[in-house]
């Protein structure tokens, strides 16, 4: 159940009588610690020490924080591709804020896009769960309420299978810090984690016994049902070798995954300098990034656009064409 309340929720959407002030300390959201939607604006506030300070916030549903940039509560947030879709149509988890939802989304901007991560969909090795099959009438974790998450991982889950949820499956929905606990204790039999490829805090989960990746079956690529998982801005279908974990069961196995794209939202109203700088600092310190994570390594240049939906702020432009690259007249702010 969705457990946002319509009268909280619209409050949140309320647009700040006055444009936001940007001072020198800044405030960013991230999702899970786990992946690079909290990594991404961290790195951020290390490079930009000189002009800035940024305080971090991680953990956060990802939906909310793209309202707080919209109405100016935060200065910025890892928003994904997807739940700014819905955003911009009233959809999802906006869907009972339609109008609300489509006026904020023209107050947010983007800096740059990167890939958030990918789907983890992981069981344990006695779980009895060895394919997606298996997960009929089982518990499974989806992500947190009213988060895009939970909606790319149902559909992810009935693209594959047909399943629905609460018809084939029971949908877990939490925090992402209780879910954590939640599924090393056993409390769902399938826990669909998002993170960076790779990552240490993935491998954590089998410290005491080994987990199980379920890989998405070749037979389903191509198919009418993975086409429209497609659809969604920001979704995307890569490969993670065989070796990424060392406590997974099928470790020897190539495990095909859903990727999931995010960008770097901000206000509109944040000041041309301060959008600048921001940018500047990701681009001029991409060798730091790619060395401490390499799921960081497809962010460059020439993907700084990939899924991009949203306007980029001038600032962002401003940097873009003195770096040479050619910005797509549609994400240009004053584009129709």
């Amino acid at each position: 159940m969705n457990i946002l309340k319509t009268a909280a929720f619209a409050a949140s959407m309320t647009l700040a009588a006055a444009a936001p002030s940007f001072a020198d300390t800044l405030k960013a959201e991230g999702g899970s610690a786990a992946g690079l939607s909290a990594l991404v604006p961290q790195l951020l506030s290390k490079y930009t020490t000189d002009n800035h300070e940024i305080r971090v916030n991680v953990d956060q549903t990802l939906t909310r924080a793209a309202l707080k940039v919209a109405n100016g509560s935060i200065n910025m947030a890892s928003i994904p591709a997807g739940a700014y879709d819905k955003m911009v149509k009233g959809k999802g988890p906006y869907k009972k804020v339609s109008e609300e939802a489509i006026a904020a989304s023209g107050n947010v901007r983007a800096l740059f896009s990167f890939l958030g991560g990918h789907y983890h969909p992981m069981t344990y090795a006695d779980s009895g769960v060895e394919s997606w099959e298996d997960i009929k009438g089982k518990r499974v974790f989806v992500g947190p309420p009213a988060g895009s998450a939970s909606g790319q991982s149902m559909d992810m889950i009935e693209a594959i299978t047909g399943y629905k949820a609460g018809e084939d499956y029971e949908a877990i929905k939490l925090a992402w810090g209780a879910a954590n606990q939640a599924f090393e204790d056993g409390k769902f039999d399938l826990f669909m984690r998002t993170g960076t490829m790779g990552s240490a805090a993935i491998d954590q989960f089998g410290s005491a016994k080994q987990f199980r990746i379920l890989s998405v079956p070749q037979e389903v690529i191509g198919t009418d049902a993975w086409a429209k998982y497609l659809q969604v801005p920001g979704r995307a279908t890569d490969v993670m070798p065989a070796g990424t974990y060392a406590n997974q069961v099928n470790a020897d196995e190539d495990v095909l995954s859903s990727a999931y794209v995010m960008f770097m939202g901000v206000n509109k109203d944040m000041s041309d300098d301060v959008a600048y700088q921001l940018t500047k600092a990701m681009f001029e310190n991409l060798d730091d990034a790619h060395s401490v994570n390499k799921g960081l390594t497809p962010l460059n240049l020439g993907n700084a656009f990939v899924s991009q939906k949203a306007k980029l702020h001038p600032g962002a432009i401003r940097y873009y064409e003195e770096a040479g690259v050619e910005v797509p007249a549609e994400l240009r702010p004053d584009a129709s």
